[in-house]
């Protein structure tokens, strides 16, 4: 027993406690890589407290979220309602839509950063074929926005149409059957019963989305670089610049400790809506 729990809590310490322990240090110092340590007191806490490039980035990361959290849920719920009623090719349609979460992140972002090009984009190329004007996909922080979040629904509906057809799958037939005997139709079906029995399900898919959206990095820096003007920045990537490019090791700590607290209230308020929901 102990062969196994002995290389697992030193697993943790090495690799989870010791650099937390660390980060945590370095809120409280001025530190470059290059001189040792100083001590500094509140001073990166209080440089966080008034940069508002900080907010922004906070702010655009918060939005970028609450948009595409609703988004992939619906459109994956939807996809998984709709491969789990097939008779035929239901494998098929399924492989084919968990290939998209299979796509790494930065590959989607490269395919997606040519296909949002304003001149020769295959978006806007079928736009104007339908004689719609083109749409500045990059250069305009809305559709900047806007571009970031479908990309995240894209890559991210495979996977949770996964998780709601396993939510499906448990859902007791006897239920749909009487519900049919009483005469009930598809919304109400839908509504009194297939949405209460996957709320376990869909508190998952909704913690986990918003955690995983709000850890936005490598998707957003190669598909719009933060831009245009900053206005698709976010946490993550402006802790990265002020702890790689900036050098500002203690400033670059204090982002990293907030992210941690608000992923921390997160993960509390699942494990509550889990217990209650299971109870």
């Amino acid at each position: 027993m102990w062969s196994i729990v002995i290389p697992a809590i030193l697993f943790f310490i090495i690799f989870v406690y010791y650099p937390f322990a660390k980060n945590v240090y370095y809120m409280f110092c001025d530190y470059n890589y290059i001189k040792a340590p100083v001590f500094s007191g509140l001073k990166n806490i209080q440089q966080f407290i008034t940069d508002s490039t900080a907010h922004r980035a906070l702010f655009n990361t918060f939005a970028i979220t609450i948009f595409s959290v609703p988004l992939v849920l619906v459109v994956s719920l939807g996809a998984a309602l709709a491969v789990f009623s097939m008779k035929r090719g239901k494998n098929f349609i399924r492989s084919a839509l968990f290939a998209t979460f299979l796509v790494p992140p930065v590959v989607a972002s490269v395919i997606f950063k040519l296909m949002f090009g304003t001149e020769s984009g295959l978006i806007n190329t079928v736009l104007n074929t339908l004689g719609l004007p083109s749409v500045g996909w990059l250069i305009s922080p809305g559709w900047a926005l806007a571009a970031i979040i479908i990309v995240h629904v894209w890559n991210g509906t495979g996977y949770y149409m996964v998780i709601f057809l396993a939510g499906l799958s448990n859902i007791n037939r006897q239920l749909y059957e009487a519900a049919r005997v009483d005469g009930a139709n598809g919304v109400q079906v839908f509504r009194y019963i297939t949405v209460p029995q996957l709320k376990p399900t869909i508190i998952f898919s909704m913690i986990y989305a918003t955690i995983t959206y709000l850890r936005s990095f490598a998707l957003v820096e190669i598909l719009t670089e933060g831009g245009p003007y900053r206005s698709t920045e976010t946490i993550i990537m402006y802790m990265f610049k002020q702890g790689f490019q900036s050098r500002n090791v203690g400033y670059a700590s204090v982002i990293a400790v907030v992210v941690f607290l608000i992923t921390l209230v997160i993960s509390l308020i699942q494990m509550k809506l889990t217990k209650y929901y299971d109870d």
